[in-house]
């Protein structure tokens, strides 16, 4: 079924044609794909994007039915600017991003935030594998309502620099059209003169001028009918595509719809740039001197989502929780953005503070990361925390390990650089808060200081080295998540030791329960090692559950202890179909194609007015036949006399008995 942004007017006929190309899958041989570059996507697969709607349609794409697609919106000078990803459904629109039953920008990234697609952005797909393609945006677009004088209809737009005008075309969606002398739900015009409609009921043109604008004209045989045309809501469209191959496959391509509203396509997608609130900034700590009356408050910078006002300081307010006629007092101060942290002055030694910090962007402040106060220290309380290092230094000596463990009682700071982690009795500007494990790259001079709320600390230092030669082995690898394709998995897990060179998986068979106590399949069969933390393995038995772990390896230690292993049930390979030629004439009617898998039936069907698979064509079918190269058969389907249809069926689809589908296809004449 056709999705739902074609209610305005479908795109150009092949837009989304879902023919798969044929290609050899033996079921017992795991096959990797190679890092390929990116270009424009080539038929049967397809980027369209709508800018107006910042809304992207992802064709075809059959190959990865299955597999989680990375789909990213680059600016030229500004690096990516929106993102999401998707999995691949197998029919004939892959995915839909931003718009009703598709996903939101944002979905499983960090960029939560809907783009303002723009020309020149580019709009790329990636695969786990390395495939890769992209769509530049086009600088075409209506740019006023169309007028309408008598029964001529012109509609007036502007084209960039870079336009292909050979790739052009305008378009008036108008539904309401169909019942007309048009025939059809659109008009259309393509460069050139004034010629008619090869269905009647109006001429058109498409002209363009030395200024960067165009005009398209349509003279209408009845005037009622141009009322109707000019009657439409949101319909006007330019259309420009990057590249057209023999068949007229339209790649690349951009619909720019006027009067088109951008920003989230659905409720719960992400706000669009200038809509962006103010980011928070991350966890607070704030320390206090000994006399309580001052603290210093640190915190993790806010980072803006692409395209948003960027951050340009921060608000941070110390909030008196003593009450006095209705009003609390409170000190603070602003800083730029390049500083997260404050000194805050002038406190009331006998009070206690609740600490708020807000990000600026722009004329927006953000919600606030507070800091609770803690409990009123004791008077006289001196004290010291608790504070200790593993490994401890050694004194007079260097102390070798890959990493160093704080652990105590208060809030700990740390500096590496030699500098010094105290300044005044309170944390030093290059201090940082501890929030695991401070790894020992190369010689360190380690000083760690622990505060508490009543301004009393303790310090520790130490000369520490990286271990040399260590042979401990790489932890195992964490966040394994296993994705079924068509006779594939594509796995994924999070990153390991920094020192870590490469990875293993490991599959195992189908000879335990759900593939959890399955032994190992041999080594022949298992994948190459991977400096990726992600990879797609093929040639697995549809139907069939298999598990997989993955290991790390260290040029000192090689390989760690395996992962948890995760399990996937894999979808069973449809037989992958394409339809070569397809031509019809006065008794006689034949359909040329590859298959996939050789002995299935395929047979012909008629598309609906809808789009859809219609009924089958009566003694349009045949068997697959085996053909050269290996893995791919031949089938032809030819009738004669009165066994041919009548009429030429117009547009067609293949299917196969083992699930594969190949069209719409246009058959021709002759």
């Amino acid at each position: 079924m056709k999705s739902a942004h074609y209610s305005r007017g479908r795109s150009p006929a092949r837009l989304a044609l879902v023919v798969i190309t044929a290609t050899a899958l033996s079921t017992g041989t795991l096959v990797f794909a190679q890092q390929a570059s990116a270009a424009v996507p080539a038929f049967p697969n397809n980027i369209v994007v709508f800018p107006d709607r910042d809304f992207v349609s992802v064709e075809g794409y059959q190959d990865h039915a299955g597999e989680t697609a990375l789909v990213e919106v680059t600016r030229p000078g500004s690096g990516a600017v929106g993102s999401a990803r998707s999995v691949v459904s197998g029919t004939d629109v892959a995915f839909e991003i931003n718009h009703p039953g598709g996903v939101c920008w944002g979905a499983d990234t960090a960029a939560k935030v809907t783009p303002d697609i723009r020309a020149g952005d580019t709009v790329s797909i990636t695969f786990a594998d390395g495939t890769r393609d992209e769509t530049t945006t086009q600088d075409a677009a209506v740019t006023q309502d169309m007028t309408l004088e008598g029964s001529t209809l012109t509609v007036l737009g502007r084209t960039g620099p870079n336009v292909n005008r050979a790739q052009m075309e305008q378009r008036v969606i108008n539904p309401d059209l169909g019942a007309t002398d048009v025939g059809r739900r659109d008009i259309r015009a393509l460069p050139g003169p004034l010629v008619p409609a090869a269905k009647g009921g109006y001429s058109s043109s498409l002209t363009f001028a030395t200024d960067g604008t165009f005009l398209a004209t349509y003279q209408f045989n009845d005037p009622a009918t141009a009322q109707i045309a000019a009657a439409a809501d949101l319909g006007e469209r330019a259309m420009a595509w990057q590249q057209e191959d023999a068949d007229g496959n339209r790649q690349g391509l951009t619909i720019a719809e006027f009067g088109e509203l951008g920003g989230p396509g659905m409720g719960g997608c992400p706000a669009g740039p200038g809509d962006q609130p103010a980011p928070s900034p991350g966890a607070a700590s704030v320390v206090h001197s000994v006399d309580k009356t001052s603290m210093q408050v640190k915190w993790t910078a806010a980072a803006s989502q692409p395209g948003a006002a960027a951050v340009t300081g921060y608000s941070v307010v110390a909030i008196d929780q003593t009450v006095t006629n209705g009003q609390q007092v409170q000190l603070g101060a602003r800083t730029n953005a390049s500083t997260a942290q404050s000194t805050i002055t002038n406190l009331n030694p006998a009070s206690t503070y609740t600490v708020e910090v807000r990000s600026l962007a722009g004329s927006r402040m953000s919600d606030a990361y507070t800091v609770a106060p803690a409990a009123a220290p004791q008077p006289g309380d001196t004290t010291v925390p608790t504070l200790a290092l593993t490994p401890a230094p050694e004194p007079g000596a260097v102390t070798k390990t890959n990493s160093v463990t704080v652990t105590g009682d208060g809030q700990n700071f740390f500096t590496t650089d030699g500098s010094p982690v105290i300044s005044g009795g309170l944390p030093s500007d290059t201090s940082q808060l501890y929030t695991g494990p401070v790894p020992i790259a190369g010689p360190t001079t380690l000083k760690v200081a622990a505060f508490d709320q009543a301004g009393n600390f303790q310090l520790i230092e130490g000369e520490y080295a990286p271990l040399a030669g260590s042979t401990l082995p790489p932890a195992a690898p964490t966040g394994l998540a296993a994705t079924a394709g068509q006779g594939s998995a594509t796995l994924r897990w999070d990153a390991s030791d920094p020192s870590v060179t490469g990875y293993q998986v490991t599959v195992y068979g189908t000879n335990g329960t759900n593939g959890t106590n399955g032994t190992a399949l041999p080594l022949s069969a298992q994948p190459p090692e991977t400096t990726a933390r992600t990879q797609t393995i093929t040639g697995l038995a549809g139907g069939s559950t298999y598990g997989f772990s993955v290991k790390a390896k260290t040029a000192a230690a090689g390989f760690g202890a395996e992962s948890q292993k995760v399990t996937t049930t894999i979808q069973p390979v449809t037989d992958r179909l394409t339809i070569t030629s397809a031509r019809w004439k006065s008794g006689e009617f034949r359909v040329v194609g590859t298959a996939s898998m050789v002995g299935a039936t395929v047979t012909v069907h008629r598309v609906t007015s809808t789009g859809a698979i219609g009924a089958a064509i009566p003694g349009a079918l045949a068997t697959v036949t085996a053909a050269a190269p290996p893995g791919i058969g031949d089938f032809s389907i030819r009738l004669r006399n009165g066994a041919a249809p009548t009429q030429n069926p117009g547009r067609i689809y293949v299917k196969s008995s083992n699930g594969g589908v190949a069209g719409p296809f246009t058959v021709s004449n002759g």
